[in-house]
Parts: C-alpha cells; structure tokens; sequence
C-alpha cells in the first residue's frame, strides 16, 4: 500500500517546465483505464476530474483501496495536500513542493520524441508526441495541447502542453488518461480549501500509521 501512495505522490509532484499561457478555469474530466499487459482486456476504468483556478488544482480520482483521494496543489505557494479516509479518519497529507524540487534529481526513466499530426480532443486542439519508456520497453503516440500548459497536470515536464491523452506504468500495467471533456468556467473555491475535519499530518507522520 505505501508503494502505491508513493506512486501517487509521485504521479502528481510538480512540473519543471511551464510555458506562457491565457489563464485557465473550469473543469478537466477525464477517463482512466488499465489493460491486461499483451491483451485488449480492459481489467478496470475509473474517472479523474482535474479543477482549477490558474492558481490552485485539485484532482479527484478513485482508488480500490482507500476510495475517493483529492489532491490539492498551490501553485504559487509551492504547497498540496492529500486528502483521503483511513480507518475513519480523515487525513490532509501536506506536501512541500519547494523542497522536493531542490531535491529531485532522478533522471526520467523514459523518452520523448515530437512527431507530425495531431488532432482534437474534447474540443482541444493537441500535438502528437512518442514516448518510450526505457524500463518497460514499450512506447506509445501521445497528444497534448497546443495552447494549455502543463502545470494544472503535471506529467511528462518536458512537453510544454497539458497532457490530454497518454500513458502511465503502474503495478497492474499501463493506465491510459483520455480528456472526455473540458468545461470552461469559474469554479467554486471552496473545493480549494481543506476541510476542517480533516487531519494536517505530514507524509512521514502518516506512513507511521502502518507501523
């Protein structure tokens, strides 16, 4: 289970790569799906919805193992809490980003390659990109936008674009990201905030948890 906290934490740690764009609001939605390595079993599918003022993010996903998880990310103040339920209890894990920038050094463990073509999704216009992961010996074309940044969903830094359609590894296979659909509009800010019955811990004090 720590394993799979890691990988979350690690799926959302910031982008080191932003470029100039209009300010974005309102809400991504998009679908997540794992497949059964060398089939085109879908072995399970699952929603994530991507919020944002341009300053703050908050990403809702499902997870078999603790249910619904937010995450959410202060760009400007380089700070994000992870919230979820464990045990009855609900928990705010903070994460400093400033620090875990200064300290990441970590090579990506895959490449990019930029290729011709795109298309639209959900109404986005996206550029098509390769990418190969070195470790699992595996590729495959990927889309991000032409005119959103990265930095409301962080993954692949070096490509400039929000990522729309693209894979990640996880310990079931490779899970599959598409945009269904993008809503436009302010969004309530409260859903920025933690709650108050929620629990600040900080991650080394919730991992204590398990021992």
């Amino acid at each position: 289970m720590q394993k799979k906290l890691i990988v979350i934490l690690l799926f959302l740690a910031p982008a080191l790569t932003f470029i100039a764009q209009k300010p974005v609001q309102g809400v991504f939605t998009y679908k997540a799906s794992v497949t059964h390595p060398d089939t085109n079993v879908v072995i399970k599918t699952w929603g994530v919805k991507v919020y944002t003022n341009d300053t703050i993010v908050r990403v809702e996903t499902e997870t078999d193992q603790m249910g619904q998880q937010v995450y959410i990310r202060h760009m400007e103040l380089q700070k994000a809490y992870l919230l979820l339920n464990y045990n009855g209890t609900n928990y705010a894990i903070q994460n400093n980003l400033g620090e875990n920038k200064k300290s990441d050094t970590i090579p990506p463990s895959y490449t990019v390659k930029k290729k011709f073509g795109g298309k639209k999704i959900a109404g986005i216009r996206c550029k098509k990109y390769y990418i190969y992961d070195n470790t699992m010996k595996e590729g495959f074309d990927c889309y991000f936008a032409k005119k959103i940044g990265n930095k409301y969903l962080e993954v692949y830094p070096e490509i400039p674009g929000l990522a729309v359609d693209y894979y990640l590894p996880s310990q079931d296979g490779w899970i599959h990201y598409e945009l269904t659909s993008y809503v436009s509009g302010t969004v309530n800010r409260d859903l920025f905030g933690v709650p108050s019955d929620y629990k600040r811990v900080s991650f080394d004090e919730f991992i204590r948890l398990f021992n």
